[in-house]
This record gives C-alpha cells, structure tokens and sequence, in this order.
C-alpha cells in the first residue's frame, strides 16, 4: 500500500527543498503525492482577486508534478489549489495522509515561518519540516524519548524509519532536577543526584529494550544527558538524517501546546524535524517545560 504525503508548496526555497526530500524518500518507498498550496485569500491585495493569481499557483504545481514524474516515476501524483487560511486548509488537506511534509526558512517568517509551529500542534498524521539547507545525509534517526504514550510514538515512527534507511537509531533522553527540589536540597546540604539520573536511566533503557526486541536489525545507541532536553536533541541531531519528537496535544497556543521541545527544535531546525501527533483520543496535556519531548 502507497504511504499517502501531502506536500505543501509556497514556490520558495523552502519548498524546493521539501519536494526534493519527497523525491528521495521515494526511492525507498511507494508513495502516492499530494502536491497543494494555499491562496491566502486574507492577505491578497484588494486589487487582486483570486482568479487573477490563480494560473501561477497552479504553474508551480504543475512545475513540481513535473519534476516529480521526471525523477520518481513510480509515484502518483496529483495537484489541488486550495483558498483560506492556511493553517486550517493545510490540517484539512492532512486528515486522511501518513504524512504532511513542508519547507521552511526564516524562523520568524510567514508561510511556511510561524506557520509551521502552529500546523505541528495541530496536525493529526506526522508532519515533517525541511529546512531551506537541506540535501541527503547518510546520518543517524534521532529520537527524543519520555516517558509517556506520545513518547512511544515518536520512537516507534523513528525506528521504521531507521530500519527503512539502514540507519542508527539514536535514542535520547535529557533530564533535569525541578528548580523547587534542587533548592530544597541545597538548602538541606544533600542532593539524591545519582536516584534521579538511575531512574531516567531506566526509562532510557526500557524504550532501548522495546526497539530492539521489536526491530532486531536497528543498530540503537542511546544517550541520557542532564540539560535542557531542546538543546541536547539540537546538539544530537546536527549531522542526522532527521529528528523525531512527540507532542502532547494540539492546539492553536503552538508554544504551549505544541511543546517546548518541538517548539525550540522547530526553530532552529538541525534537520529535518519530524513532529508525531497524539491519537486523536489522547486527553489533551499541558505540557511541563522541562521535560516536554
């Protein structure tokens, strides 16, 4: 069965670099292609109507089916034009895809800038981000890891994937002392450090154990870290073939909701950041800072 993508395009480099991230995946596995872009109507000069822009939407999207069909033959393809907002056309589009892929530049732009972090706390298949730079990289799959269902997801969508490529799976688990506890320690004069740092340990090794007894062909290395868990995945991930984090729930305060760790990692985008939904009947969480993958 085709693994269904949809690929959003804005005709900026960006976008570019997202179908050539398609393209590649293509080669390892079947795929059927949604190529769609969004006319923002709201932001559209008075002086303009849709009907006016439309033939160059449309140019681009025939421009990039033809790439496709000319470098990934085997992959069907097809266009849509959509018109609205594009955080909602796009999540839309999403509903029925195994994934939705974007491009990215600026992490204070528009579409796909800001944008992006409020499509990943509201999408409901994963959603890949590719920034601007990207080319293929034989590197590892990086994945965040907690200790929680969204968690489990991430790591299981990261070890397909790196049985998929022939790659390392590197599994990484940062942790912190809460601020309060380390206080009240200090002011007692002992600190349980070492208790802490083996229950973390724990946690790491149970997803490692799950991987490996599920995917036996994954080489698996793992990484338990004290730090902040967005720098330590950032500092993991800058030579990988992509990182992949879970959320904890969707909405649209994308820094809240979204998670402080996707957040930060979408913004500055070591590689290709993989985002992994909840189930859709997963009680919404607000997510704490410190510990948010």
């Amino acid at each position: 069965m085709a693994e269904r993508i949809v690929l959003a395009l804005n005709g900026g480099t960006g976008s570019r670099a997202a179908l050539d991230w398609v393209i590649e995946r293509a080669r390892t596995i079947h795929v059927s292609l949604e190529l769609t872009t969004v006319i923002d109507l709201a932001r559209l000069p008075t002086t303009l109507t849709k009907d006016r822009v439309l033939p160059a939407y449309e140019q681009m999207l025939m421009d990039a089916a033809s790439r496709v069909r000319r470098d990934a033959p085997a992959v069907q393809v097809m266009t849509s034009v959509r018109r609205g907002a594009p955080r909602q056309e796009l999540l839309i589009s999403a509903a029925d895809a195994d994934l939705l892929v974007i491009g990215t530049r600026e992490a204070a732009g528009s579409l796909y800038g800001t944008l992006r972090h409020q499509i990943a706390a509201g999408v409901s298949c994963p959603l890949v981000i590719v920034p601007t730079d990207w080319v293929p990289y034989n590197g590892s799959v990086v994945v965040g890891v907690d200790d929680d269902e969204t968690s489990h997801l991430a790591v299981d969508f990261a070890a397909r994937e790196a049985e998929r490529l022939g790659r390392e799976l590197s599994v990484v688990h940062a942790w912190r002392i809460p601020t309060l506890l380390a206080l009240g320690w200090l002011s007692a004069g002992a600190s349980p450090y070492d208790e802490i740092r083996m229950a973390h340990a724990e946690i790491l090794a149970g997803v490692v154990a799950r991987v490996r007894a599920e995917h036996p062909t994954v080489m698996v290395r793992d990484t338990l870290e004290h730090g902040s868990a967005a720098l330590v995945l950032t500092d993991a991930a800058e030579h990988a073939e992509m990182v992949v984090v879970g959320t904890h729930g969707r909405g649209m305060m994308a820094g809240l909701l979204l998670g402080s760790v996707a957040h930060d990692l979408l913004i500055s985008m070591p590689c290709p950041v993989v985002v992994v939904p909840p189930p859709a009947d997963m009680p919404l969480l607000i997510p704490n800072a410190e510990h948010d993958n």
